[in-house]
């Protein structure tokens, strides 16, 4: 959740970033917590749907990762287009991250909701 929350949050900061430097250490961040989602993706799925569905959950996940790197690159041409800038593309890019980290937050809660009611 923590490492979503922050690919968000990287993501809308990369027009805030005026020096080369900067730059780097964002992208160094994004970089990090990518791979922290990349890597905990796999286990997460094996807990879902188990040991015999686990490739094809992985593979639907990255399929459905694909959509939004295939269309992302032209819309953001389209708003650099229409507003002369690629700040509002980035902050955009950095929303559904944060609400999607932010709606993960709640899924321990509701689990345990869910227990105390079976009980």
């Amino acid at each position: 959740v923590a490492s979503f929350f922050f690919i968000g949050l990287m993501s809308m900061m990369i027009p805030l970033c005026h020096v080369f430097g900067g730059l780097i250490a964002v992208c160094l961040f994004m970089g990090l917590f990518d791979g922290c989602f990349i890597c905990i993706m796999a286990p997460i799925a094996f807990e879902l749907v188990g040991a015999q569905d686990v490739s094809q959950a992985i593979g639907f996940l990255l399929g459905l990762m694909s959509i939004p790197m295939t269309v992302g690159p032209p819309v953001a041409g389209l708003l650099r287009d229409h507003l002369g800038t690629y700040d509002v593309a980035f902050y955009l890019a950095g929303v559904p991250p944060l609400i999607g980290g932010a709606i993960l937050c709640f899924i321990p809660w509701v689990h345990e909701r869910q227990k105390l009611k079976e009980r």
